[in-house]
């Protein structure tokens, strides 16, 4: 019997300081409460850089090859079995922050505040949670966010340091 051939796509792969290659990597199908995003457009921010110049961000050193970014926007072109709410073709902005959904902070909606959290282009968790420097990603679908057609896909990636600005300003009043 001959084994099945997966499809593959290219990802941007840091494997510690300046050590930056494109990968061909398997694309696996999403997970019954994933969707597969085609990445259309990404931002970069200064974890990103840390890792690629110095292998490391602060105390979270790259102990396996890690894709970077993680404020992105794209596609939806695949859905899991259970994922409700998005359908193929859909815009979506992605939040990077996986939340345990167990805990306190969690269930109070306060998941900013998870120990359990893990972050897309982080080494803070072992293994990593890879970034959106991919050509598609699975994700989970809760953590999509349908845009509109006159929001860009740019405008869509810049969500994310956007809400960490908002939220500081209305901490300090």
């Amino acid at each position: 019997m001959s084994p099945i051939a997966l499809p593959t796509q290219q990802a941007i792969v840091c494997y510690g300081s300046n050590d930056l290659r494109i990968d061909e990597r398997v694309l696996w199908p999403p997970a019954h409460n994933q969707a597969q995003v085609a990445i259309v457009a990404t931002g970069l921010c200064g974890s990103d850089l840390h890792y690629y110049t110095h292998g490391r961000n602060g105390d979270f050193a790259i102990q396996e090859p890690l894709v970077l970014g993680h404020e992105a926007a794209g596609v939806v072109t695949a859905l899991g079995s259970q994922v409700s709410g998005l359908r193929v073709g859909q815009r979506v902005a992605i939040e990077c922050g996986l939340m345990c959904n167990n805990c306190d902070y969690c269930k109070s909606g306060r998941y900013n505040l998870c120990k359990g959290m893990r972050f897309c282009s982080s080494a803070k968790t072992f293994p990593h949670l890879d970034g959106t420097l991919q050509e598609r990603m699975n994700h989970p679908a809760s953590l999509l966010y349908p845009i509109p057609d006159n929001v860009s896909f740019e405008q869509a990636a810049l969500a994310e340091p956007l809400s960490v600005l908002l939220h500081a300003s209305r901490r300090a009043g």
